[in-house]
């Protein structure tokens, strides 16, 4: 089983096919195995593709307190370093975009493409927990809430009805690789902290931003995944932007055909 170890973590992670690097980063608190129904094997005929489990999920158990996004980015550069990775493309979902951001402002040698899907960005006067997770693990419970958050955000009413079947398998995998609550709050507070106040302006590698069209609510934070997609499209210099018309938060699952159009486009650019 191939792990990194560094000083708090044993991190896992897998290295499929060869070509250029491509990491993917996932969102908050979620391992790297849902990167397998669909996008490693796409990418995998072209690239190098290379996936983890964040700190404290799936098979990464963790000796620390440190969730951070800083944190989280050195992680990924350690393992890009490790396999010797340099100018690789880096996706990142979700929060898993701004532990993407964070890696190409603070690691530049390493990341070559950065791909920010459904990204998050900086919670402008928003620290902590926000009241509305907590409201929801009160009413639901740690893993009610966590499976009604990703089936209202992660696709529209209309998918979930006729790809019932489907739809429960992710959530299935998704859940099996869930940390405990405390780490998946402190998952929540790092990524309430991340802060780049204008640094994204410094960029000057090619940027993609895409989001699906159903993200415009369920913010638990403030500011929906919709509305931080345009923000960060504006900040990034010359960034693109792609909008998934009726998709919900996880159109890598729902629409991994669209979406990987959509990235390959963007890479041969």
């Amino acid at each position: 089983m191939p792990i990194l170890k560094l000083d708090d973590v044993d991190l896992y992670f897998e290295s499929h096919g060869s070509g250029r690097p491509f990491l993917f980063n996932s969102a908050t608190a979620t391992w790297g195995e849902l990167w397998k129904f669909y996008q490693v094997d796409e990418f995998s005929r072209d690239h190098q593709v290379i996936i983890f489990d964040q700190r404290g999920t799936g098979r990464s158990p963790v000796r620390s307190t440190d969730f951070s996004t800083a944190r989280l980015a050195a992680d990924a550069a350690a393992l890009l370093s490790h396999l010797g990775a340099r100018d690789a493309i880096v996706l990142g979902h979700s929060n898993g975009g701004r532990v993407a951001q964070a890696l190409a402002l603070d690691y530049p040698d390493l990341v070559g493409k950065l791909i920010l899907a459904s990204s998050g960005g900086t919670h402008r006067g928003s620290k902590g927990i926000p009241l509305k997770l907590c409201m929801g693990l009160v009413e639901k419970g740690y893993e009610g809430s966590l499976r009604d958050g990703g089936l209202n955000t992660g696709f529209t009413a209309a998918y979930r009805a006729s790809h019932a079947d489907h739809v429960a398998r992710f959530m299935q995998v998704r859940a099996q690789g869930a940390p405990s609550l405390e780490i998946f709050l402190r998952h929540v507070i790092g990524r309430q902290d991340f802060d780049s106040k204008g640094r994204l302006a410094g960029l000057s590698i090619p940027a993609l931003v895409m989001v699906g069209g159903d993200e415009d609510h369920g913010a638990q934070g403030g500011v929906t995944h919709l509305a931080f997609a345009k923000q960060l499209a504006a900040e990034i210099p010359n960034a693109e932007f792609a909008l998934l018309e009726d998709q919900g938060h996880y159109y890598y699952y729902s629409a991994p055909e669209q979406m990987s159009r959509i990235i390959r486009d963007f890479i041969v650019r």
